[in-house]
């Protein structure tokens, strides 16, 4: 499922060339659920963890390693986690140029800011500034 709407995402952003507003929701909808299913596997299901049984009770040990073997749990830890990162990989390229247009939209701003600012002061140096502002009555 991930996988699908991360790849729905890339097909949008491949054919428009930008986010929409319901892109980025997804985006970070999979980013979060990548992170939930990440934990959930390493903290909650304890998959990379040796079970105290085994770990004390030397006989559990054998039973341990042979259910570890015949249920591949090393594999498919490795598959899951290489798809995990795979979509942790993308999902921060995405992020990074999202964090990029959106720095690029304040550098405008400010530019646009200072350039005021730059236009009032030089009326104000010049006296043409307080000229304009005489013919306004900012009476309440």
């Amino acid at each position: 499922e991930l996988l699908a709407n991360f790849s729905s995402v890339n097909s949008s952003v491949e054919r428009t060339g930008g986010f929409t507003s319901m892109e980025r929701h997804t985006l970070f909808q999979v980013v979060a659920r990548n992170n939930s299913l990440f934990i959930d596997m390493v903290a909650k299901l304890g998959i990379k963890d040796r079970s105290d049984t085994a770990w004390h009770l030397s006989q559990y040990e054998g039973l341990h390693e042979g259910m570890r073997k015949e249920f591949d749990l090393d594999e498919r830890f490795r598959n899951v986690e290489f798809k995990l990162d795979l979509i942790q990989q993308n999902a921060k390229f995405f992020l990074e140029v999202l964090h990029a247009q959106k720095s690029n939209t304040l550098e405008w701003v400010i530019i646009v800011l200072i350039s005021f600012e730059c236009v009032l002061m030089i009326l104000d140096m010049s006296g043409w500034g307080t000229q304009m502002l005489s013919g306004l009555s900012f009476s309440r």
